[in-house]
Protein backbone atom coordinates (compact mmCIF):
# COMPACT_ATOMS: atom_id res chain seq x y z
CA UNK A 1 0.00 0.00 0.00
CA UNK A 2 2.91 2.22 0.76
CA UNK A 3 4.52 1.74 -2.37
CA UNK A 4 1.42 1.80 -3.98
CA UNK A 5 2.28 -1.10 -6.40
CA UNK A 6 -0.45 -2.99 -5.53
CA UNK A 7 -2.42 -5.32 -7.94
CA UNK A 8 -4.25 -8.20 -7.17
CA UNK A 9 -3.21 -9.47 -4.18
CA UNK A 10 -4.90 -7.05 -1.54
CA UNK A 11 -8.02 -7.78 -3.55
CA UNK A 12 -8.12 -11.59 -3.00
CA UNK A 13 -6.97 -10.79 0.51
CA UNK A 14 -10.07 -8.71 1.17
CA UNK A 15 -13.04 -10.74 -0.33
CA UNK A 16 -11.39 -13.68 1.06
CA UNK A 17 -11.51 -11.83 4.37
CA UNK A 18 -15.04 -10.49 3.92
CA UNK A 19 -16.37 -14.14 2.98
CA UNK A 20 -14.57 -15.60 6.42
CA UNK A 21 -16.07 -12.93 8.53
CA UNK A 22 -19.73 -13.54 6.62
CA UNK A 23 -19.56 -17.39 6.88
CA UNK A 24 -18.40 -17.06 10.70
CA UNK A 25 -21.57 -14.60 11.16
CA UNK A 26 -23.79 -17.28 9.57
CA UNK A 27 -22.08 -20.22 11.37
CA UNK A 28 -23.25 -18.08 14.41
CA UNK A 29 -26.61 -17.77 13.62
CA UNK A 30 -27.17 -21.46 12.99
CA UNK A 31 -25.28 -21.83 16.35
CA UNK A 32 -28.19 -19.74 17.87
CA UNK A 33 -30.92 -21.56 16.51
CA UNK A 34 -29.75 -24.78 16.97
CA UNK A 35 -28.68 -24.48 20.80
CA UNK A 36 -30.75 -26.20 23.39
CA UNK A 37 -30.57 -23.14 26.07
CA UNK A 38 -31.54 -19.54 25.90
CA UNK A 39 -30.26 -16.47 27.57
CA UNK A 40 -32.64 -16.96 30.19
CA UNK A 41 -32.16 -20.53 30.92
CA UNK A 42 -28.79 -19.92 33.29
CA UNK A 43 -25.93 -18.08 33.74
CA UNK A 44 -24.07 -19.80 30.96
CA UNK A 45 -26.84 -18.50 28.42
CA UNK A 46 -26.29 -15.33 29.57
CA UNK A 47 -22.79 -15.13 29.31
CA UNK A 48 -22.79 -17.32 26.40
CA UNK A 49 -25.15 -14.83 24.28
CA UNK A 50 -24.01 -11.54 25.52
CA UNK A 51 -19.84 -12.40 24.77
CA UNK A 52 -20.27 -14.05 21.39
CA UNK A 53 -23.42 -11.90 20.44
CA UNK A 54 -21.31 -8.52 20.58
CA UNK A 55 -18.20 -10.33 18.99
CA UNK A 56 -21.09 -11.17 16.59
CA UNK A 57 -22.00 -7.63 16.58
CA UNK A 58 -18.14 -6.27 15.53
CA UNK A 59 -17.30 -9.38 12.84
CA UNK A 60 -20.77 -7.17 11.33
CA UNK A 61 -18.78 -3.94 11.66
CA UNK A 62 -16.05 -5.29 10.80
CA UNK A 63 -17.27 -7.16 7.80
CA UNK A 64 -19.10 -3.98 6.62
CA UNK A 65 -15.78 -1.83 6.75
CA UNK A 66 -13.37 -4.39 4.68
CA UNK A 67 -16.47 -4.03 1.81
CA UNK A 68 -16.21 -0.42 1.99
CA UNK A 69 -12.33 -0.96 2.31
CA UNK A 70 -12.46 -3.38 -0.78
CA UNK A 71 -14.67 -0.66 -2.98
CA UNK A 72 -12.13 2.50 -1.71
CA UNK A 73 -9.40 0.11 -3.17
CA UNK A 74 -11.00 -0.75 -6.35
CA UNK A 75 -11.74 2.64 -6.80
CA UNK A 76 -7.90 3.62 -6.21
CA UNK A 77 -9.05 6.15 -3.45
CA UNK A 78 -5.39 4.85 -1.31
CA UNK A 79 -1.91 6.01 -1.23
CA UNK A 80 1.20 5.76 0.03
CA UNK A 81 0.14 8.82 2.15
CA UNK A 82 -3.47 8.53 2.30
CA UNK A 83 -4.66 4.75 3.62
CA UNK A 84 -5.25 5.13 7.44
CA UNK A 85 -8.91 4.09 6.67
CA UNK A 86 -7.67 0.86 5.71
CA UNK A 87 -4.67 0.00 7.96
CA UNK A 88 -7.63 1.17 10.64
CA UNK A 89 -9.84 -1.20 9.31
CA UNK A 90 -7.09 -4.01 9.44
CA UNK A 91 -6.23 -3.22 13.05
CA UNK A 92 -9.85 -3.70 14.25
CA UNK A 93 -10.33 -6.85 11.96
CA UNK A 94 -7.41 -8.49 13.95
CA UNK A 95 -8.44 -7.34 17.31
CA UNK A 96 -11.72 -9.01 16.17
CA UNK A 97 -9.66 -12.08 15.76
CA UNK A 98 -7.54 -12.23 18.84
CA UNK A 99 -11.15 -11.35 21.17
CA UNK A 100 -12.38 -14.65 19.15
CA UNK A 101 -9.37 -16.24 20.34
CA UNK A 102 -9.88 -15.63 23.94
CA UNK A 103 -13.39 -16.29 23.79
CA UNK A 104 -13.46 -19.47 22.26
CA UNK A 105 -10.92 -20.56 25.40
CA UNK A 106 -13.28 -19.11 27.88
CA UNK A 107 -17.03 -19.92 26.66
CA UNK A 108 -16.47 -23.27 24.59
CA UNK A 109 -13.53 -24.75 26.43
CA UNK A 110 -14.07 -23.47 30.00
CA UNK A 111 -17.16 -23.13 30.50
CA UNK A 112 -18.42 -25.47 27.98
CA UNK A 113 -17.17 -28.55 29.68
CA UNK A 114 -13.71 -29.17 27.82
CA UNK A 115 -11.92 -28.40 30.63
CA UNK A 116 -14.15 -28.30 33.63
CA UNK A 117 -14.87 -32.17 32.89
CA UNK A 118 -10.91 -33.20 33.10
CA UNK A 119 -10.52 -30.78 36.12
CA UNK A 120 -14.00 -33.08 37.31
CA UNK A 121 -12.29 -36.47 36.68
CA UNK A 122 -9.04 -35.62 38.26
CA UNK A 123 -10.23 -34.90 41.17
CA UNK A 124 -12.95 -37.33 41.45
CA UNK A 125 -15.48 -34.79 41.44
CA UNK A 126 -14.72 -33.27 44.64
CA UNK A 127 -13.16 -30.11 42.21
CA UNK A 128 -13.02 -27.78 45.69
CA UNK A 129 -10.58 -29.77 47.65
CA UNK A 130 -7.34 -31.33 46.18
CA UNK A 131 -6.23 -34.71 46.53
CA UNK A 132 -2.79 -35.62 46.11
CA UNK A 133 -2.87 -39.58 44.70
Amino acid sequence: MRLKDYDVGPFIGLVVTILCGTVFFLVQLREYYWNSYTIADSVYGSVFYLLTGFHGMHVVVGTLWLMVSLVRLWRGEFSSQRHFGFEACIWYWHFVDVVWVALWCLVYVWFGGWLYMWWFKMWDGDVYTFKYP
